[in-house]
């Protein structure tokens, strides 16, 4: 199925897209957490994907945990501190504001519009997306606000936190009522182009749905090893299937200097901050002639004003179950996958592959150990999941790729600070006795 053309879907940014010179603006949408969105719901839908993109897409997420996954460096200004694991609650604010204030708020505010009307499209969607940005956030920070926020307009400013094993309750109850959504007939109001991930069409939304469940459910293998793996087996068969190759769900971005990719910007306007050329991850990729390497440097596929941010792709969903095949033992099919992951992640940046599945330390080994086997799927899914924060996800859970620390003596941070403005502001609710190294939930 080929995806409408999303040059023509994100037209529609110019309504409500503006950046500044800085890091803090994202959106000039309503985003007073004390009123109700007063918009209509294809605006609504529009403002929460493309903050949603510029925010997990950008410095704060992809760039920060890059950091800590040795996938980028930090040489100056904040990220020079990242580079020693001095993660300071400040630099996090405006991210956690446009998390909450940008597209949490703003989604549970189109759910209200969406669901007397039985706008089943929109109600849908606002779950989905509901469940991947909170998914995303719970997994940087551990125990977040969800059933308690979102009450300002009744006077209660101050959330209090839930533990992050019912956030993933949570999230897969979104995801079980968003397909019940998206399975109704579709009748009235639908956004069309200013849907500028799937441009309105369910049928892909289900799609993303049922591969982001997979994403959630491997990422309790350190808990339930073969259970979590066998899960995600049995999810992969759900109707109306998993994302295909040309079915990303990825929030385009324009050829604007104002409407651009989010890395492209920060690079741009924050020279010097981040070093790419000589990180880990790099280093590993040149030692292979990874012909990746230059789609991955500054110019590249990621630092392009049109660069789309990747939310879900094919080839994380191969590699998901690959992971989960080889857990169970399933070594023909877990080789299928692995091999469709790396392929897919070439295809992605437009590099062409040529040999490189036959090299000594990318072929699959049948004869390896299974451990070895995971342990070659996680490194190339790491290299494939360049910029995005579920590679620190990836490494925490399964200690793959083999990391050393930047600061001999000093531990790889596990999780994000909380922000300064939970700590002036609902410190009562912000859990206490969190260090950057206490592993999440998942993590035990």
């Amino acid at each position: 199925m080929t995806i409408i053309n999303k040059a023509i879907a994100v037209a529609s940014f110019a309504l409500f897209l503006t950046i500044g010179s800085g890091c803090k603006k994202y959106l000039d949408v309503n985003t007073n957490p004390d009123n109700p969105v007063d918009a209509p719901p294809a605006a609504i839908l529009t403002g929460a994907e493309v903050t949603a993109g510029f925010v997990l897409g950008g410095a704060d997420f992809s760039l920060a945990a890059g950091v800590l996954t040795n996938q980028v460096d930090g040489a100056s200004q904040q990220f020079e501190s990242y580079q020693q694991y001095q993660l300071v609650a400040d630099n996090f604010t405006n991210a956690w504001a446009s998390i909450y204030q940008g597209t949490l708020n703003d989604l549970g505010e189109l759910r209200k519009i969406a669901e007397p009307k039985k706008w089943y499209f929109y109600n849908g969607v606002s779950k989905i997306l509901t469940a991947y940005i909170l998914g995303t956030t719970t997994d940087m920070w551990g125990d977040v606000p969800y059933s308690d926020a979102f009450k300002g307009i009744a006077g209660q400013y101050k959330a209090k936190f839930d533990k992050q094993q019912d956030i993933y309750t949570t999230i897969d109850g979104l995801l079980t009522s968003a397909l019940a959504d998206l399975n109704q007939p579709q009748p009235g109001a639908l956004p069309g182009g200013n849907d500028v991930i799937y441009g309105g069409e369910s049928s892909l939304w289900i799609k993303f749905a049922n591969s982001f469940r997979l994403r959630n459910l491997i990422h309790l293998t350190k808990k339930d090893p073969a259970g979590a793996a066998q899960k995600v087996i049995t999810a992969a068969n759900a109707a109306g299937g998993l994302i295909e190759a040309g079915e990303e769900a990825t929030v385009a971005f324009l050829n604007d200097p104002s409407r651009a990719n989010p890395i492209q910007q920060f690079n741009a306007q924050r020279t010097g901050y981040v070093e790419y050329d000589n990180s880990f991850l790099i280093t590993q990729m040149k030692a292979l002639s990874d012909p990746r390497v230059a789609k991955y440097l500054p110019g590249g596929f990621y630092d392009d004003k049109a660069s789309p941010v990747l939310l879900m792709t094919n080839y994380e969903v191969n590699f998901i179950l690959a992971e989960a095949h080889i857990r169970l033992g399933h070594v023909a099919e877990a080789k299928t996958y692995y091999e469709a992951g790396v392929l897919g992640s070439f295809a992605m940046v437009k590099a062409t592959p040529g040999s490189y599945l036959s090299k000594p330390a990318v072929s699959f080994d049948a004869a390896a150990t299974n451990e070895d086997k995971l342990k070659l799927i996680m490194t190339q899914k790491y290299y494939a999941m360049y910029l995005q924060s579920e590679s620190f996800t990836d490494w925490r859970r399964t200690g793959y790729p083999v990391l050393t620390s930047k600061n001999p003596g000093v531990e790889i941070p596990r999780r994000f600070p909380y922000p300064q403005s939970e700590l002036s502001y609902n410190l009562a609710n912000v859990p206490t006795g969190i260090s950057l190294t206490t592993k999440m939930w998942w993590d035990q």
